[in-house]
């Protein structure tokens, strides 16, 4: 892979995932709003906004790694879940200005977070299992074709 089609392909995905969080903060307004909120006042502010582009970037990076294959997949797994809390803390918690005062409230967040990753990385993978983009692994083997070793 040359280096402008893994800068296309980061760019492009994070570009979904900031769509796909935005949309969901549009929502959470709206819900909260009782309907109020019009395209006129946004949800997000353009630091938010920001922020959330920057956070997309990390996770996309981060979801490279995880498509890494030399390493072993716990390992992959383990490397992805790090570098996305360390960009939760540092985009949300650090540059965000979260009110998250003692170690407590840091604890609460981190394992918000942990809980979540766990439910989207098993949904996300489930899904990706049932579009076909992960490959099965069969159980049985392919019946080979018999070769005569007396000729």
């Amino acid at each position: 892979m040359t280096a402008k089609e893994f800068v296309r392909k980061i760019l492009v995905s994070s570009c979904v995932i900031c769509t796909l969080i935005s949309v969901f903060f549009y929502f959470i307004a709206a819900i909260v709003n009782n309907g109020d909120e019009t395209l006129l006042d946004p949800a997000i502010n353009l630091r938010q906004f920001l922020l959330i582009l920057l956070f997309s970037l990390l996770v996309a990076l981060a979801n490279r790694l995880l498509a890494y294959p030399k390493l072993h997949i716990a390992l992959r797994i383990l490397i992805h879940y790090a570098t996305l809390l360390a960009a939760f803390l540092i985009v949300f918690v650090a540059a965000g200005k979260l009110k998250i005062s003692g170690a407590a409230s840091l604890f609460l967040s981190i394992m918000i977070f942990s809980v979540l990753y766990a439910v989207f990385f098993v949904a996300g993978y489930f899904l990706l299992r049932l579009f076909g983009a992960l490959p099965n692994k069969k159980n049985e083997e392919e019946p080979r074709t018999y070769r005569s070793r007396f000729r």
